[in-house]
């Protein structure tokens, strides 16, 4: 009898471990003008779960870090955003959901009909970090080109593409020279 309850303890505790390795990922989300764009996957510990909030801003944050989609965030919301830290290309991977300033060189870039790519420090794939350009806001940075070779201050929200930081920039004003 103490064999049959150890081996169904065992079990028990086996099918617990299993279940809870697979469960501890969180779903972030990356949204372009209220299109999902890319869905990666963002370990807990990354995501900081705010309790206990009552403004609208706070429960927008809440709905973003359980995985649903919150669109009411104008095209500028960084702004409202106070960053937390000025850090340099090769931190931003430990402010991945954070509004953050990325201070660094933009050593390359590239552009294609869908996206623009300003790759920080070193060109591609070599890069520590990347400011991301959608097709839709191509208009609103007519002269790409002027940022390489130069100091750049980016500002926004860091998001995790291919294993990578990122900061997707939406307005001109997230992106000064130094």
């Amino acid at each position: 009898m103490k064999t049959i309850s150890k081996q169904i303890a065992f079990v028990i505790l086996l099918s617990v471990c299993l279940f809870s390795c697979g469960n501890d990922d969180k779903k972030t989300e990356y949204v372009e003008d209220g299109k999902d764009v890319k869905t990666e996957q963002k370990k807990p510990d990354e995501v900081k779960q705010e309790s206990g909030s009552t403004s609208a801003n706070d429960s927008a944050k809440q709905n973003n870090s359980t995985g649903s989609k919150d669109y009411s965030k104008s095209k500028d919301s960084f702004q409202n955003e106070k960053p937390v830290a000025e850090v340099s290309p090769l931190d931003a991977a430990n402010y991945n959901g954070r509004t953050v300033v990325v201070k660094g060189f933009v050593a390359d870039i590239y552009q294609s009909e869908k996206v623009a790519y300003l790759n920080f420090v070193e060109k591609y794939p070599d890069n520590p970090f990347t400011a991301v350009i959608f097709a839709s806001k191509f208009d609103d940075f007519p002269d790409i080109g002027k940022f390489k070779g130069k100091n750049v201050e980016v500002t926004g929200r860091v998001s995790n593409y291919k294993g990578k930081p990122q900061i997707i920039l939406n307005s001109p004003k997230q992106i000064v020279v130094k």
